[in-house]
């Protein structure tokens, strides 16, 4: 059997295994433990890996996807984000990994700001975040949630890069406009549009051509974001079959 016909036969093979399994999801009760599981997104996701998505989706994330984000980031920054300038990601941890990557800040990078909630991710990365005044420092960095009161001082900063982590904010009730640069780079989670565990994902939005520096580091951390979390998220949007 030659290659071609050999990647044929396993993508068939994996399509019914799908099949199969979804049956199965669809005669039980949408519960996983104690989680309960809306019926709808079972269906939508039914619908999805009948339909053949049994593969890798776009590796920056599925473009519906990144067009709501984008279109959400102009609560932020003054216009909406192009959807080249949103990347998909596992997590919102995993999102602030691969940016201090993307900015060439491992190991012993440093920016001026507050650790926050990932304190243990910057110490793990050796990052060190001070209020300490250096020249030599060139990225600040914000977390809207703990730190809203610095935000005149965020959008002040003399730097090349700013980094703002939103946490799951982005689709909620009382956003209010910021009105950041439009170069900040924005970081966050969109596991707060379901609250389920085990459907999280998070987002970098930058600029493109900084961004595809922080797309290939993602890429060599997990390829690409589930396409059942980002189907979720999507079905959660209002995106329906």
């Amino acid at each position: 059997m030659n290659n071609v016909n050999k990647v044929s036969t396993v993508a068939e093979a994996l399509s019914e295994r799908a099949k199969i399994a979804v049956a199965g999801w669809s005669e039980a009760t949408c519960k996983s433990g104690d989680i309960q599981i809306p019926k709808g997104l079972v269906e939508s996701l039914t619908y999805h890996l009948l339909k053949g998505e049994t593969h890798y989706p776009d590796r920056p994330g599925m473009s519906e996807l990144r067009e709501h984000v984008g279109r959400e980031l102009g609560n932020y920054v003054d216009i909406p984000r192009d959807p080249n300038e949103v990347l998909i990601t596992a997590s919102e941890g995993e999102a602030i990994f691969v940016t201090m990557l993307g900015l060439d800040l491992l190991p012993g990078g440093q920016m001026l700001g507050e650790k926050g909630q990932h304190k243990e991710l910057f110490d793990w990365m050796g990052i060190e975040v001070s209020q300490r005044v250096d020249t030599s420092v060139s990225v600040a960095y914000l977390e809207l949630d703990e730190q809203r009161s610095r935000v005149e001082w965020f959008k002040n900063s003399n730097v090349d890069n700013k980094i703002l982590t939103v946490g799951g904010n982005l689709y909620g009730k009382n956003v209010e406009a910021v009105g950041l640069p439009s170069d900040t780079i924005i970081v966050g989670s969109l596991s707060s549009l379901l609250g389920i565990h085990g459907f999280d994902l998070g987002f970098v939005s930058a600029e493109a051509t900084l961004l595809k520096g922080v797309t290939a580091w993602k890429q060599a951390s997990s390829i690409c974001a589930p396409s059942p979390s980002q189907r979720a998220a999507l079905w959660k949007l209002g995106e329906k079959p």
